[in-house]
C-alpha cells in the first residue's frame, strides 16, 4: 500500500468518525432542540419554493380536516366545565340507562343551536351519552324534509319537542319540561332529569309503590303533601298510593314503602302489629314527625311500638338553635347540618347546600340494643355542637354538653327470614311538606336559594325503596348571567386581539423572509 492510499485510508476513517460523533451528538439533542431544527428543516425546504409552501399548507389542512372528522365519529361528550356538571350524566342516570333490556328511539324535532336555554347539542350530547351506557337507547333529528315522520308523530312548527318510542309506548318532552324556574326565577336545567324519566316510563323496569298512611295523619297527598307527591311522580320511579290505616286490616302485599308522615293521634295497638309485621317481613318504612306544640303532654304508645323496632325514640323535645349562629334569616328556621357521607346526603357531604328546618325535635337511639339485635344506624342529620333541647312538657332545657342532637337517621335491620328492612326517620314533617318560609316560598323548591329539603326527602324515599345510589340527577344549576371581574375581562381581551397579532406577525415574518432568500 503507497503513501497515497494510506493517507485516503485515513482521512476516510477520521471522515467516517466524524460522522459517527455527529450523529451521537443529533441524538444526545434534547427535544426543545430537536423541535427547533425539525422547524428550520420546513423552513429551509418550504419557504424557498413557492409551490412547496402551498403544498405544505394543503396538508396541514388535509391533516385538520381527517383528524377532526376521527373526533367526530368517536362520538365524544363535551366537555363539562360547569361547577355542577351539568352535561354530565348523574350515576342515577346511568345505573338507569345499564338496565334497560327493550330498544327505544328519541325522535328530536324543532331543536336547533340557537333554542334558548336548551340547545339542540345539549340533548344530543346527553343522549350519546345514555347510549354509551347501552346501544339500545338511540335517538334521530327530525327534519322538516322528513315528511314521513312529521306526518306520523304530528310535530308542528315552532314546536320543539322530543318523542320517546318503545314498542307501544311513547314518551311526550316539550321544550318546556326541559326547564324550570328555582326561587330566585333563575332557571334551572332539568333535561337530563326530564330523559331520564322518559327512559324508566319506557322501559320494562317495574316502578316501586309507595303507601302513605292517612287516617292518623295531619298530613295527607291532597292537603300538605301535594308537591312531595308531584316530586316522587316526576321521578316515574314510583306508584303513589294513600292507605287508610283504619279501614284495612293489612298492609296491602304490592306496598314496597310505607310512609308514615306526622301522625296527629296515636294508632290502636291492631294497626300498630299490622305495621310491625310488615316491617318484620322485610318492608321498608319512612317515618317524620314534628314536635306536639298543642298537645306537650300527649303520649303515642302504639305509634312508639313502631319506632322500638329500630330502637328509635322521638321526644316532644323542640330543638333550639338560638345561640348559633347558623340560622336562617327566618327565626323559626334552624340550618342542619349533614352529618355522614351516606347514600341520601353523599351529594350534600361537603357542599353549601343545607336543609332549612321548621321547629324541628330531636331522635333518641337506644345504641345497645341496636348494636345486640345487629341494626346499623347511620346519622344523617345533626346539630350544630351549641344547640339545646326544651321538653314541651316540662318547660326544662336540656343541654347536651356540645354534643350535635340527631334530627335524621337511616336504619337497616336483618329480620328473621334473612331479608333487610330499610328505615329513614326524620325529626320534621313540615319541613318536607308545602310549608312556606316567610316570602311565600315552599321549602322543597327551596333549592336555588341553598336549601336541600327536596334532595333530603327525595333520596330518603330512593334509599328505602333500595334503588341503590340513585340520587343525584336532581341537580341545582342554574343559568345565571355571568359577570366578568376586571381582571378577566381583560384577560379575554388579551387572547380575542392577541391571538390574530401573532397569525400577522408570523405571517410577515415568512413574507420578509423569503424577500431575503430570493
Amino acid at each position: 500500500m503507497d503513501k497515497k492510499e494510506k493517507k485516503n485510508n485515513k482521512i476516510l476513517k477520521k471522515m467516517n468518525k466524524e460522522k459517527e460523533n455527529n450523529i451521537k451528538k443529533e441524538n444526545k439533542k434534547t427535544p426543545k432542540e430537536k423541535l427547533i431544527n425539525f422547524f428550520i428543516g420546513i423552513k429551509e425546504v418550504c419557504i424557498k419554493d413557492t409551490s412547496r409552501m402551498i403544498l405544505f399548507i394543503a396538508i396541514l389542512f388535509a391533516f385538520y380536516i381527517v383528524i377532526n372528522l376521527w373526533v367526530r365519529s368517536l362520538n365524544l361528550a363535551q366537555i363539562d366545565l360547569t361547577a355542577s356538571k351539568r352535561f354530565t350524566l348523574t350515576e342515577q342516570s346511568k345505573s338507569i340507562a345499564r338496565q334497560i333490556d327493550n330498544d327505544m328511539t328519541f325522535y328530536i324535532w324543532g331543536f336547533s343551536e340557537n333554542s334558548s336555554p336548551v340547545s339542540l347539542s345539549n340533548i344530543t350530547d346527553l343522549l350519546n351519552q345514555y347510549n354509551r351506557e347501552n346501544s339500545k337507547i338511540k335517538y334521530e333529528i327530525v327534519s322538516p324534509d322528513d315528511i314521513e315522520k312529521v306526518q306520523h308523530f304530528s310535530f308542528e312548527s315552532d314546536y320543539p319537542e322530543i318523542r320517546g318510542v318503545a314498542n307501544e309506548k311513547t314518551s311526550y318532552i316539550s321544550q318546556g319540561d326541559l326547564y324550570t324556574y328555582d326561587s330566585a326565577l333563575e332557571i334551572v336545567n332539568i333535561t337530563e332529569q326530564k330523559l331520564t324519566n322518559a327512559i324508566v316510563n319506557l322501559s320494562n323496569i317495574e316502578p316501586t309503590n309507595i303507601y302513605f298512611v292517612e287516617g292518623k295523619t295531619s298530613f295527607t297527598l291532597e292537603k300538605g303533601l301535594s308537591t312531595l307527591s308531584q316530586y316522587l311522580e316526576s321521578e316515574n320511579l314510583y306508584t303513589i298510593n294513600s292507605l287508610n290505616i283504619a279501614s284495612v286490616n293489612t298492609i296491602p302485599e304490592d306496598c314496597d314503602v310505607l310512609a308514615i308522615m306526622g301522625i296527629n293521634s296515636d294508632f290502636t295497638e291492631q294497626e300498630a302489629n299490622m305495621i310491625c309485621n310488615f316491617i318484620e317481613k322485610g318492608g321498608d318504612i319512612l317515618i317524620t314527625n314534628d314536635i306536639n306544640i298543642d298537645n306537650p303532654e300527649a303520649t303515642y304508645s302504639n305509634f312508639q311500638k313502631i319506632l322500638d323496632e329500630y330502637y328509635i325514640t322521638l321526644p316532644n323535645k323542640e330543638l333550639n338553635e338560638a345561640e348559633n349562629m347558623r340560622i336562617v334569616n327566618y327565626s323559626d328556621y334552624a340550618i342542619a347540618n349533614i352529618a355522614s357521607d351516606h347514600e341520601i346526603t353523599r351529594s350534600l357531604f361537603n357542599s353549601s347546600r343545607f336543609p332549612y328546618l321548621l321547629i324541628s325535635g330531636i331522635i333518641d337511639q337506644d345504641s345497645e340494643k341496636m348494636l345486640t339485635n345487629n341494626i346499623k344506624s347511620t346519622p344523617l342529620l345533626i346539630s350544630s355542637a351549641d344547640a339545646v333541647a326544651i321538653d314541651l312538657a316540662t318547660k326544662e332545657t336540656e343541654d347536651n354538653e356540645g354534643i350535635p342532637y340527631v334530627l335524621g337517621v337511616a336504619l337497616q335491620k336483618t329480620v328473621e327470614s334473612g331479608d333487610e328492612s330499610r328505615a329513614v326517620i326524620l325529626a320534621s314533617t313540615t319541613s318536607f311538606s308545602d310549608a312556606s318560609i316567610d316570602n311565600g316560598i315552599t321549602l322543597l323548591i327551596n333549592s336555588g336559594s341553598g336549601g336541600a329539603n327536596s334532595d333530603i326527602i327525595l333520596n330518603s324515599f330512593a334509599y328505602v325503596a333500595n334503588k341503590g345510589e340513585l340520587y343525584s340527577i336532581r341537580k341545582s344549576s342554574q343559568f345565571t348571567t355571568y359577570t366578568p371581574t376586571e381582571k378577566q375581562d381583560r384577560l379575554v381581551r388579551i387572547l380575542i386581539y392577541s391571538i390574530p397579532a401573532v397569525i400577522i406577525v408570523l405571517g410577515m415574518s415568512v413574507w420578509l423572509n423569503r424577500r431575503k432568500l430570493k
